[in-house]
């Protein structure tokens, strides 16, 4: 008979910290899922409002880079989350040396991944420019020159597709 009151008395007894391992795994999913998103999609950290037009999907990779306006600044963002900026007025291109080097470097990786796989794909090495739609050509024309620097001559502009 006292087994059983003391089991009575063990179920009675309210259990406090059966929740926390359930809310330890959940926080450790919203944290690793938030890291997720970020690393997956390289246009989440650029405010980019590209055009609405009706263009062929580019199957394989490039060089992508996000453009816009910050106050009186022009933004690059890259794929992985380099940020390059100059102001709008600037007429000096030595403002643009590291966003140079940074394609220059990224057209090395390029080539070199592709000697290594020996195979050629002109698609790697092609800049993906998502311009917004604010910018005029003026604030657009440094990052042209950037890429003619780093020896890139095929670029294409990122549009919306438009789904019917």
């Amino acid at each position: 008979m006292q087994a059983i009151n003391a089991l009575k008395e063990r179920l009675h007894e309210p259990i406090l910290w059966f929740p926390f391992p359930a809310l330890i795994a959940f926080g450790l999913v919203i944290i690793l899922r938030g890291h997720l998103l970020t690393g997956l999609n390289p246009r989440l950290g650029a405010r980019v409002d590209v055009v609405q037009y009706k263009a062929p999907l580019l199957q394989d990779g490039g060089i992508w880079l996000g453009v816009y306006q910050e106050a009186d600044q022009v933004v690059v963002v890259t794929s992985d989350r380099q940020r390059f900026k100059w102001s709008l007025t600037s007429q000096d291109m030595r403002e643009l040396k590291p966003l140079v080097r940074y394609l220059e470097s990224r057209v090395r990786k390029e080539a070199y991944s592709t000697a290594i796989k020996m195979e050629s794909n002109l698609t790697r090495t092609t800049a993906v420019l998502a311009v917004d739609q604010k910018l005029k050509f003026n604030h657009l024309r440094p990052v042209i020159y950037a890429l003619a620097e780093a020896r890139i001559s095929k670029y294409g502009f990122e549009t919306r597709m438009i789904t019917h």
